[in-house]
């Protein structure tokens, strides 16, 4: 199979012979077993430099983002990240879903408007995926003033809004490759995208926040409270369109990985919105999160089968968090996967990824906080 260079997808779908002849792509990452860098930078100012001016394709850094503007205060901030964002030299951003805060207002078509229009204001490439604020919770899960609306018309209405073409978002655009490319049962999915930069391969994926859909009658926020209560009836059409998105996912995470291996990519970047709530850290009940096991557990498994470093993007909880939650089947850690937290809510800041095959880590993090919105 012909090798995608920079900023280059399939313009037809790739496939790998198959009993349902489905099409195959994945991402390698091989690192040869280095660990992932960490740097806490001291802020944005000069933190990240030209490096894909200096060092080629091969060498640049990513903006990494979501969970915003949460409020007021962070509407008004919003405007300084994206700035910020502007002044850096980002070979692309991405921004991990929730377009506004779950009790901020209603999923009116002017929310979707205004955000397409901040991320367009952006100079590099912006590749958006959905969050649980902007469709799963738009029913009412957070009471007056927030529901009344069909969660999934809103997610055909986001497709309609951010994915309805093979480029990103942004001022400067990049060539994507789409799940919806593929015919067959994820057709609808064009949210689930793939592209490669350089030495790494990037794959979105819709799973989300708030159990990814997944509801019980026994628990108070996923039935609601008047004037939004679902039945259960409607409990078990979310229910339906969880599993049938969870299958798409697991294909194209699937997909992604053996892209990967086909084209020996030094490393994958997972890009989801919903916190997986890592061997219950949040201390929740199992039937709050079991909505986010089997994904989390197809994640697992890819990494496992993969030589190179694997990172997982993902917002949710809003605070910048690095680290290597993840356990192989001997119980030891996987130390070729990464979990980035990017920051969100209060903190309107971001996340940068610097990518670099020359170093041993492949990967850095840094905390890039906003001078202009820390008060």
């Amino acid at each position: 199979m012909r090798r995608i260079t920079d900023w280059e997808a399939p313009v037809t779908p790739v496939r790998f012979a198959t009993r349902r002849t489905m099409l195959r792509l994945a991402v390698l990452i091989g690192c040869l077993g280095a660990a992932v860098g960490i740097t806490l930078g001291p802020g944005s100012a000069g933190a990240v430099g030209t490096h894909s001016e200096t060092h080629g394709s091969n060498h640049y850094v990513v903006g990494l983002f979501g969970d915003m503007p949460y409020g007021d205060a962070a509407k008004a901030q919003y405007p300084n990240l994206l700035a910020d964002l502007n002044a850096h030299d980002l070979a692309f951003s991405a921004f991990d879903g929730d377009l506004k805060a779950g009790g901020d207002a209603m999923c009116s078509n002017d929310l979707y408007a205004r955000q397409l229009a901040a991320f367009n204001s952006l100079r590099a490439p912006l590749i958006f995926t959905p969050g649980d604020n902007d469709w799963t919770d738009c029913w009412g899960r957070y009471g007056p003033g927030t529901g009344g609306f069909d969660p999934e018309e809103r997610l055909d209405y986001e497709r309609q809004v951010f994915f309805t073409t093979h480029r990103s978002l942004g001022q400067h655009t990049i060539k994507l490759q789409r799940q919806s490319d593929v015919p067959g049962p994820y057709a609808a999915y064009s949210e689930n995208a793939l592209w490669r930069k350089g030495p790494v391969v990037y794959v979105t994926l819709n799973v989300q926040g708030s159990n990814d859909n997944l509801a019980h009658l026994d628990v108070p926020e996923d039935v609601g409270a008047p004037p939004y209560t679902r039945s259960a009836a409607e409990l078990a059409r979310q229910d339906a369109e969880h599993y049938a998105r969870l299958a798409a996912d697991k294909q194209w995470l699937s997909d992604a990985f053996t892209y990967a291996k086909s084209v020996q990519a030094l490393g994958v970047m997972v890009i989801w919105q919903a916190d997986p709530n890592f061997n219950n850290e949040q201390h929740i009940a199992a039937n709050e999160y079991d909505g986010l096991t089997d994904i989390t557990e197809a994640l697992r498994q890819q990494t496992m089968a993969f030589s190179g470093q694997v990172v997982l993007v993902h917002g949710d909880s809003h605070y910048f968090k690095v680290d290597q939650p993840l356990t192989s089947d001997k119980g030891t850690v996987l130390a070729n996967f990464t979990r980035v937290e990017t920051w969100g809510a209060s903190n309107v800041h971001w996340v940068s990824a610097e990518i670099d095959p020359s170093a041993p880590t492949l990967f850095t993090f840094r905390s890039m906080i906003v001078p202009a919105d820390v008060s």
